[in-house]
């Protein structure tokens, strides 16, 4: 499969764009001379959006555009704000990190979907097909570590974002002459969608009061999916199964914004009820911004000499990045 290569070299270009962005607290403390706190607040707002873009991305991705529209998108997005970096001028700072942010969010929303969509063609891979997949994975390998040996080796910084840029510019061109070869699924719609399904007819039906009898809200159990029962907690969201007497059961059917069945709003209550869970995670995020601001600092003013080796300091983000995973 021809195409399985078209869409790895995007893996490789993104392989040297991230050691780039990493590197991205020494520059602006180095050649912008920004303070500590100025750096790694614009650092931590990258990353931190980076973090929760993709939600709303693939939010877009599956109910809108599919993958390859929102990786075609992003890949020229990466190019141009990699290509804005190289520029080193303040005007363009904030529409480098703008477009670099919707570029690696797209390639994380789309780029391992789309691939399992080509790799499923037929049920199988063939040998060849497998064959092909495995040396792009050991040349993605090997580009990675000719990147950590030879960026911190490259002095000026428009050269060390003029390389991933071109890179990633030469990937998405690649990327995109395969487009009549790719296969295409169109959306499926999105689970978030019936999230806001539920909050948006519950609100419709404010003033309707909720059966005492949880059996007389509407559920459907020709429904594929599992039924979920009725839980006691947040009944204000019950009124979107709520069955309006004015209308006959087949109307309000076809309206899916004004009718949602019990499971569908039992599964709000359930992302609902994570909300205090996912809260927790922002101690984790504090912990872990660390590693993109005071530890690429540390690395900076390190004595980089292990005896008569001299280790480049992006290695150790390396191994940091591996530690994670």
């Amino acid at each position: 499969m021809a195409t399985v290569g078209r869409i790895i070299v995007l893996l490789w270009a993104d392989i040297l764009a991230l050691y780039a962005m990493y590197i991205m607290m020494a520059y602006l403390t180095d050649v912008w001379k920004l303070s500590f706190t100025r750096a790694a607040a614009i650092v931590n707002v990258f990353w931190g959006v980076v973090g929760i873009l993709p939600l709303l991305l693939q939010f877009i991705v599956d109910t809108v555009m599919g993958n390859y529209w929102m990786l075609l998108i992003s890949s020229f997005a990466y190019s141009a704000g990699l290509g804005f970096l190289t520029m080193s001028t303040p005007p363009v700072l904030a529409k480098a990190m703008g477009t670099c942010t919707f570029g690696v969010c797209g390639h994380i929303t789309s780029w391992g979907p789309f691939m399992a969509e080509q790799l499923n063609e037929g049920g199988e891979i063939d040998e060849g097909t497998f064959w092909r997949f495995f040396y792009s994975i050991l040349a993605v390998i090997i580009i990675t570590i000719v990147a950590v040996i030879a960026l911190p080796y490259i002095k000026p910084w428009s050269i060390r974002f003029g390389i991933p840029a071109i890179c990633t510019l030469v990937a998405t061109l690649l990327f995109f002459t395969g487009s009549c070869s790719y296969n295409y699924f169109l959306p499926q719609g999105s689970p978030l969608t019936t999230f806001v399904r539920v909050f948006v007819a519950s609100t419709s039906k404010f003033l309707y009061a909720s059966p005492k009898d949880v059996n007389k809200l509407y559920e459907n159990p020709t429904f594929e999916l599992d039924l979920v029962p009725h839980t006691r907690s947040l009944r204000c969201l019950d009124k979107a199964a709520i069955i309006v007497p004015s209308k006959t059961l087949e109307e309000q059917q076809k309206n899916r914004w004004r009718l949602c069945t019990v499971t569908e709003v039992e599964e709000t209550k359930t992302i609902i009820r994570m909300i205090p869970v996912w809260l927790t995670f922002i101690f984790c995020g504090v912990v872990s911004s660390i590693g993109f601001t005071y530890f690429i600092e540390q690395l900076d003013h390190l004595n980089p000499k292990v005896g008569r080796l001299k280790v480049p300091p992006i290695v150790l983000l390396w191994f940091y990045d591996q530690a994670k995973t």
